[in-house]
């Protein structure tokens, strides 16, 4: 086990924060602005998820020999020193970089030609490529039905994708490896190749968290998750005095909620005469106006699956994530 945790600076976003950045930026501008005021509260993490991450530490260096031994090329293990690329600068003409603790490096003097194996090794493009130059290693260590092909990585943003490509910048280089080790017994090596149009996209979403950041300003909510968490203090208080006008959009909300259930009691009715159509086919055809319109109906298989013992939570208290609307007198009735 490498004998340090991370090493880019707290309040500057680094490659670990890329999933959150494309999923959640509003988050990673909390976590910067908590770092830089010196205000990041103390984290209660779940046990269960605590030894998960103590182990995914411990297999590190297993799963970086694994893949030494997979790929036949040795990887600089640990990686001691932090790496940072400027994307740009503040107004009073501060450096802004973007920095990457890498897991490993692997360095291609000369090139490395790598195949493609099913079930072993995945590569960009499924045909057999050369590696060169410096090419950083990111390790994961999953719990999760394992990716069949490196669509599921490059096409849908596996785990540990976006960090990468996010390290590739950095590093300059034109190729990554992923490591992920599934379910703690299935290996899987992801050769990736340097995407300028993602890392380009990278470089804006950061660039906006920074300037954010500089001007003391937020993310507009564009969903109803990120305006709960906007307003997510527990404050015990009387009832605060709304604006007539709200009475509209209540309104609009009751109308639409109306025609939302009668959406879904049609939608269920016309469900209800395509299984009756099909009966216990699988699969039906409609022959129209010279086309063909399919009806499938297919069997979902699942496995046995052991009994799951939930651990106990402490009580806690949380916000409602949407508003319950409730007429405490009404004077048109």
């Amino acid at each position: 086990m490498k004998p340090f945790g991370k090493l880019s600076p707290d309040d500057k976003i680094s490659a670990s924060l890329m999933p959150m950045l494309f999923d959640r930026p509003h988050k990673v501008l909390e976590i910067l602005r908590q770092a830089t005021n010196d205000t990041k509260p103390q984290q209660d993490i779940d046990i269960k998820i605590q030894e998960r991450m103590d182990m995914g530490n411990f297999l590190e260096e297993r799963i970086i020999q694994l893949i030494e031994s997979r790929l036949d090329i040795h990887i600089k293990y640990p990686v001691d020193e932090v790496m940072s690329q400027e994307i740009g600068m503040t107004g009073d003409r501060k450096p802004l970089d973007v920095y990457a603790s890498l897991d490993g490096i692997y360095y291609a003097s000369e090139p490395k030609l790598i195949a493609p194996q099913d079930r072993r090794i995945y590569v960009e493009g499924n045909e057999p490529l050369e590696l060169l130059g410096a090419i950083p290693v990111e390790i994961k260590n999953m719990q999760h039905k394992p990716y069949d092909n490196i669509e599921c990585m490059t096409k849908e943003y596996g785990r540990g994708y976006l960090q990468l490509q996010a390290q590739m910048m950095i590093a300059e280089a034109r190729f990554g490896i992923i490591g992920c080790l599934f379910n703690g017994n299935d290996l899987r090596v992801f050769i990736c190749k340097q995407n300028k149009e993602i890392q380009d996209i990278i470089i804006d979403k950061c660039l906006t968290v920074y300037e954010h950041l500089e001007n003391n300003t937020d993310f507009e909510p564009v969903d109803l998750e990120m305006m709960a968490e906007k307003y997510n203090q527990i404050n015990e208080q009387d009832p605060i005095q709304l604006d007539n006008s709200l009475m509209a959009d209540i309104e609009h909300y009751y109308r639409l909620k109306e025609q939302k259930e009668i959406t879904e009691q049609e939608m269920e009715r016309l469900q209800m005469k395509m299984i009756e159509a099909l009966g216990d086919a699988e699969e039906g055809l409609i022959h129209h106006n010279g086309g063909i319109t399919k009806l499938s109906r297919p069997a979902r298989h699942y496995k046995a699956q052991p009994a799951r013992y939930i651990e106990a939570k402490e009580a806690r208290i949380i916000r409602a994530k949407t508003v319950t609307i409730k007429n405490l007198l009404d004077y048109t009735s």
